[in-house]
């Protein structure tokens, strides 16, 4: 089912989690008419991922892109770095204009951290991710602050990989350190579709990141969004007795 924009206010209103849509699932040579696209669609935030071989076997996109996004367009740009040594990537990332940067827990190190705080001093605000099955350090989030917690719901490094169902539980885990004040939201990346996003917001996720899922055409305007919001209507209700 494919969601145009004047069908979006036809969906059930339901609580809904924020979505982001991962730049790397659209037609790059198309990029500028495509994010013109999402406006009215309720995707309201773009995902840019930085990706090397050694991390997760796959290529994201270049740093270019998130200069060229900003230039482009007001929506906010989250630049999730999956890089062995992600600092000098944090800092240009910063400088070009993210809106948030986020890292992940296994790669973070002295000099890492040195760079998130460079990038939080320029207003842009932190996050820190953990892969599918990984305890999420309780030290060390309270240490670093990020703003947002990543969970990854499939291995990460590329489009299209399963959906692993653990990552459920270490989305209910981010969402109680949420509860507590340590972190101000977590997100949920990775196959995120009609068929596991609910299960992913009612354990606590606030914005869901879209992929080849719900894009599986590389365009904004052949979707799945339709199916998404009803998946998420439904179990948003409750129950008859």
């Amino acid at each position: 089912m494919t969601l145009t924009a004047e069908q979006v206010g036809a969906v059930d209103a339901a609580p809904c989690p924020e979505l982001a849509i991962s730049v790397v699932c659209l037609d790059q040579t198309r990029i500028g008419s495509h994010v013109e696209a999402l406006h009215g669609l309720g995707v309201t935030r773009l995902h840019v991922d930085l990706v090397e071989p050694a991390f997760g076997g796959g290529l994201g996109l270049p740093l270019e892109t998130i200069s060229d996004l900003r230039d482009a367009c007001e929506l906010p740009i989250d630049v999730h770095i999956m890089l062995v040594d992600p600092a000098a990537a944090v800092r240009e990332a910063s400088a070009r204009g993210a809106t948030t940067v986020t890292v992940h827990q296994r790669s973070l190190s002295e000099e890492t951290r040195a760079a998130l705080g460079d990038a939080a001093g320029r207003g842009t605000a932190v996050g820190l991710a953990v892969d599918p099955g990984e305890t999420i350090s309780r030290a060390l989030v309270r240490d670093l602050t990020p703003d947002r917690l990543t969970v990854m719901s499939v291995e990460p490094g590329g489009a299209g990989r399963p959906f692993r169902p653990e990552s459920r539980a270490t989305v209910a885990a981010a969402a109680a350190l949420r509860d507590t004040g340590v972190i101000r939201e977590v997100e949920v990346d990775g196959a995120m579709g009609p068929a596991t996003a609910p299960g992913m917001t009612a354990a606590g996720a606030d914005l869901l990141v879209l992929g080849s899922t719900v894009f599986p055409h590389r365009s904004p305007r052949l979707n799945r969004l339709g199916e998404l919001r009803t998946a998420l209507a439904a179990r948003a209700r409750p129950h008859p007795a």
